[in-house]
């Protein structure tokens, strides 16, 4: 991470939206007005999906004390994460020493000025995989401990309406279809389009299993994904100032049908299995 503002070169609080990716990825975020979004995850050529009303916040946080928004599902529509404000951006295209996996990485930063909380959304995907590898870390920059209730991976809204998607929940390997509006501890789920067999399968990198949830907002479909979540097992995170807690990783792996979607996740997962010197497997800090 840049220790100063200075190493920051391409921030720009003046633009209104920010295209990041390669040949085989496109992710699109917003970042004018009060709160930072993630507008799309997409292969080029695919449809482009995100409208301003169904998208949520970039970062979702719940701090101890405060409220969780409206009526919500897990990792969706707290308050800290609509106050969360954009702060830089760097990116970088990095390789392995000698023969290896290209990883284009992007981190987000966000800061909130009344918890002194600051949010780093962190991205990575390899070079010519459809495939986004996403997780969220925290640092408490104020003067005074923050409990950590909760904290999500990856928010993405503006998917399909739920009437054109079937959405599937899995352990390990296998896929069930199940009710639409689903959420739970899985290893491993997806979206389907029906129209166009688009398909959106994730997976958890924890060994504890992760928890995700799908539903409806402004008709459109949202996908929420995260670690476990504190309340859940009667624990929460404090942070002294200075201190930080990241969220697991989570990927996220796009394709036509099942086959096209697990045939990118298994490229995927083979290149954060080669050797790693730059921190960009799954044992990354």
């Amino acid at each position: 991470m840049p220790q100063s503002g200075s190493e920051w070169a391409n921030a720009f609080p003046w633009s209104l939206a920010y295209r990041w990716g390669h040949s085989a990825l496109a992710v699109d975020f917003d970042l004018s007005g009060d709160t930072a979004r993630l507008v799309c995850v997409r292969r080029p050529g695919d449809p482009e999906q995100g409208e301003a009303d169904a998208l949520l916040p970039l970062v979702d946080v719940v701090l101890l004390g405060e409220s969780s928004g409206w009526s919500r599902s897990l990792f969706t529509g707290s308050a800290l994460g609509e106050r969360l404000r954009y702060r830089a951006h760097r990116s970088a295209f990095v390789a392995e020493d000698g023969p290896g996996v290209r990883w284009h990485r992007l981190v987000v930063e966000l800061w909130d000025p009344e918890s002194g909380v600051a949010a780093f959304g962190e991205y990575a995907s390899p070079d010519g995989v459809s495939v986004l590898r996403s997780r969220v870390r925290l640092r408490n920059e104020g003067d005074a401990p923050v409990t950590v209730r909760s904290v999500g991976s990856l928010l993405l809204g503006g998917l399909p309406s739920h009437d054109e998607l079937t959405v599937f929940q899995g352990r390990e390997e296998r896929l069930t279809e199940c009710r639409w509006s689903a959420d739970g501890p899985l290893t491993m789920g997806a979206l389907q389009c029906r129209a166009d067999a688009r398909t959106w399968l994730w997976q958890f990198e924890s060994a504890s299993r992760g928890v995700w949830a799908v539903g409806e907002a402004a008709g459109r479909t949202y996908l929420a994904l995260g670690g476990p979540a504190p309340d859940e097992h009667r624990r929460s995170e404090v942070l002294e100032p200075g201190a930080e807690f990241a969220s697991g990783w989570v990927a996220l792996a796009l394709g036509t049908g099942f086959d096209g979607a697990r045939g990118e996740l298994t490229a995927y997962r083979r290149a954060v299995r080669r050797p790693r010197r730059l921190g960009v497997g799954p044992g990354a800090s």
